[in-house]
């Protein structure tokens, strides 16, 4: 797991340059910066040799699927100051959610520029001690942790093995995974696999209500919790 040095992304240049977008959460007014362009990102993906696995491209998009999770996050209840890893944090919407609902939150991603852009966007509203490293989900690091949080994460099937995998790593006992998604036919594909694997599932829908299964289009938030864990870490909806 690599550190990332305190420094603003904007001295970066990056393809279409660098935007900022203002939005309401709960009762608190957000500012983010985020790449202005990000569909210059997949044509310049196109124009090289990588893969997009390599690269990932759609880091650069702020996805609706991490507001809805975003919103949920910030109304929850959570013990003070536990600590929380985000992974996949993009420009890091929903790790700001839970640094808002009180958590400890560690932005991580595999693309170093995603790490940093939502660690600046932690500092640039208040949270000014946020920090952040590049994670390789198939080399998770030892360290655990009561509360993971992902968002739109299951879109390639390919990464629902590496996921899962470090989730079992990093998730600490009695802790809580939950994972945000749009409602993409990916998710049945990876919940099939969770359950295999001993993960206990709860879903709930957009508006933080229990819902019994999945629906295309439709967003899920999943709460993974291992079927041997007696307690878990506590919070209301």
């Amino acid at each position: 797991m690599k550190s990332l040095p305190a420094r603003s992304v904007t001295a970066q240049s990056i393809p279409g340059g660098w935007s900022e977008r203002a939005f309401l959460l709960g009762d608190r007014r957000l500012c983010i910066l985020l790449p202005a362009q990000p569909d210059e990102f997949l044509e310049q993906l196109e124009q090289t040799a990588v893969t997009a696995r390599e690269t990932d491209p759609y880091w650069a998009e702020l996805w609706p699927a991490s507001l809805s999770m975003a919103r949920i996050v910030r109304a929850s209840h959570w013990p003070k100051q536990a600590r929380a890893i985000e992974l996949g944090c993009g420009v890091g919407v929903v790790g700001l959610a839970a640094l808002l609902a009180g958590l400890d939150v560690a932005f991580t991603d595999h693309v170093e520029l995603a790490v940093a852009t939502a660690v600046e966007n932690a500092h640039r509203n208040g949270f000014t001690n946020a920090q952040g490293c590049v994670l390789d989900w198939a080399q998770p690091p030892r360290e655990q942790y009561p509360i993971i949080l992902a968002s739109d994460v299951l879109y390639d099937r390919e990464l629902h093995a590496p996921l899962l995998h470090a989730i079992e790593a990093l998730l600490a006992d009695g802790g809580e995974c939950w994972l945000g998604d749009p409602g993409r036919s990916a998710a049945e594909v990876f919940l099939q696999q969770a359950r295999l694997t001993g993960w206990k599932l709860r879903m709930l829908d957009e508006e933080g209500r229990d819902a019994a299964r999945l629906k295309l289009g439709e967003f899920r938030l999943l709460v993974l919790r291992r079927v041997s864990n007696v307690g878990s870490v506590e919070h209301q909806d």
